[in-house]
């Protein structure tokens, strides 16, 4: 019986994820009255939604050439970094002799300083490479949708490029080690940051970015963006996900959760969306990208990482001269960006003051008068007060997950 369970389990959750993949109930259009409420309940319901036509159709193939520019050119600049410090670094790997290096480094090698004191400079931030891109960051659809989910005042803490090979072997830009691409059935089960158990830098201290305990508490604290330049389906580089997985208690690379990271998990599926799309993920959800490309072209995607104004964000990794969490920008890079992309950067730029959004301010305000209108009964109507509450009612909830 218990096997026969099992199967039927594995049937069950299988038939959901094929209608839900056929029906593309988790997609919603840019300009459609109520996508954002439609997306929101989709994040909370499946952990992930894709939003379409974000990015208008003759505006893509523009930005997609800017995007394969840009990775030549971020390409190139990391490895000058690279190179540079294995001759000037020497034997020594500490935070200032890296600092020290880095900071003589030539002008044709791209650097910029960090709002942290102390710490060596990054490379740039991936979106001074595409200035047609930046146009449609702060498109409202999906400032909304995170405002919804997240907060009211955002910050972008990661902005890269997420390319897929055609094929298999060693061509650049393909995700996994180049001996396991081009299998169907291969997975790389992973939770994003914060919610990655391994913290990019696993028991590294100068590498180690940081990460929510197990067992993750139901709130969302990142909303992950993957924007499709090309189309995307089971065969050219469509993004694997476990539906409602945000909500389970174990986790892909969970050491005490028996799961394993390259099998596939009953029930998982594969978006599907036209280039100018963008799927949107809540952070905790188990997703992989593909290592089955056999469209004969490039998956071309930036990623980008949506978080509240409360998360930490760069606060350890002081060594993580190349990860993509907080690549800085100068100040004229800064003012260079669309009007409405600026307050999701303000964090990244040194010389800029990284205040609070208007609407935690409008918030605040609308709390302080609530508190100001309670000291007013007190002084007008003290005796009214014993009734003042008597609708509210709390309940204690059992404790028990």
């Amino acid at each position: 019986m218990a096997r026969f369970g099992r199967l039927s389990m594995v049937d069950e959750l299988s038939g959901q994820a094929k209608e839900l993949s056929q029906t593309r109930g988790y997609a919603f259009g840019a300009a459609e009255s109520g996508a954002v409420e439609g997306a929101a309940d989709a994040l909370a319901r499946y952990g992930f939604c894709v939003i379409d036509n974000v990015i208008p159709h003759q505006d893509v193939p523009a930005i997609r050439d800017e995007v394969d520019r840009a990775e030549t050119a971020i390409a190139g600049n990391m490895g000058a970094i690279r190179d540079w410090l294995a001759k000037h670094q020497g034997s020594t790997e500490s935070i200032a002799a890296t600092k020290a290096a880095l900071e003589a480094a030539p002008g044709n090698i791209e650097l910029r300083p960090v709002r942290r004191v102390g710490l060596p400079p990054k490379p740039p931030n991936d979106i001074v490479w595409l200035p047609r891109y930046a146009r449609h960051l702060a498109h409202p659809t999906l400032v909304g949708i995170a405002q919804r989910v997240l907060d009211d005042h955002l910050k972008i803490a990661q902005l890269h490029l997420r390319p897929i090979a055609a094929g298999d072997g060693d061509a650049p830009g393909g995700f996994g080690q180049a001996r396991y691409r081009g299998r169907a059935d291969t997975r790389e089960w992973h939770t994003d940051w914060p919610h990655d158990l391994s913290a990019y830098g696993a028991d590294q201290p100068l590498q180690n970015a940081g990460c929510i305990r197990q067992p993750f508490p139901d709130v969302a604290m990142c909303l992950v963006m993957i924007w499709y330049l090309t189309d995307v389906d089971a065969d050219s580089g469509a993004t694997w996900v476990v539906p409602g997985s945000h909500r389970d208690g174990r986790n892909p690379r969970g050491p005490e959760d028996g799961i394993t990271v390259t099998a596939p998990i009953p029930g998982d599926m594969q978006v599907s969306a036209k280039a100018g799309a963008v799927f949107i993920q809540d952070s905790r959800t188990w997703h992989a990208s593909t290592m089955h490309n056999t469209s004969g072209r490039k998956r071309v995607a930036v990623v980008n990482r949506w978080c509240p104004w409360w998360l930490s964000v760069d606060d350890y990794a002081p060594g993580g001269v190349f990860n993509t969490v907080c690549r800085p920008l100068s100040q004229a890079e800064f003012k260079a960006l669309p009007e409405d992309a600026q307050p999701f950067f303000r964090h990244v730029c040194p010389d800029e003051h990284d205040t609070l959004q208007q609407p935690v301010l409008d918030r605040a305000g609308a709390a302080a008068r609530r508190n100001r209108f309670g000291y007013a009964q007190l002084a007008t109507d003290p005796d009214g007060l014993r009734a003042a509450n008597q609708h509210i009612h709390v309940p204690i909830r059992d404790s028990t997950p």
